[in-house]
């Protein structure tokens, strides 16, 4: 798994950043959480359709499972009021399990699908849970040395900006 973050870390590094694609919720059927599947035109000649669809469709399904309530999320509750919420000190909620099944999903997705087509996939908690945030990158090598320096500068600033004014 390092050396594939590595990888992660150097498509950061060695392209430059084109441009974002956000992914709105879908509030369709209420407030739970959910993204449209509507395929962005700006992803046309870098992902196919149905592995897009298929992404947020899985996201959609995990974000459905972290909110379903049952008898696990109703004994976590009752446990949290007998202990004054302690137990969450010793224990993750579902919730916070799926979050990380999420993660997990996502780092896959950016490492098989998405980083090799110039894509990087930003899981939907850095973002507030508002949108999925898809960063488009560019070869450096591909690029013109004169728009290359200017996107790279303006890439990576907005890149760092952008992480810290959504926290």
């Amino acid at each position: 798994m390092a050396l594939s973050v590595h990888n992660l870390q150097e498509l950061r590094r060695s392209a430059s950043l084109a441009t974002k694609v956000f992914i709105q919720r879908d509030y369709s059927d209420g407030t739970i959480c959910q993204f449209q599947t509507k395929f962005p035109p700006e992803l046309d000649s870098r992902i196919e359709r149905q592995l897009f669809e298929e992404t947020v469709k899985t996201l959609n399904g995990f974000y459905a499972e972290a909110e379903k309530i049952g008898g696990s999320s109703y004994l976590e509750g009752c446990l949290a009021c007998a202990t004054a919420y302690f137990i969450f000190l010793c224990t993750e909620t579902h919730y916070e399990k799926v979050l990380k099944k999420i993660s997990r999903y996502i780092q896959e997705q950016n490492e098989k699908v998405f980083a090799p087509r110039g894509l990087l996939l930003t899981d939907p908690v850095e973002r507030g849970m508002r949108v999925i945030e898809i960063a488009i990158y560019e070869d450096r090598c591909s690029s013109g040395s004169s728009s290359s320096g200017s996107s790279s500068g303006s890439g990576s600033s907005s890149a760092g900006g952008g992480g810290a004014g959504a926290r």
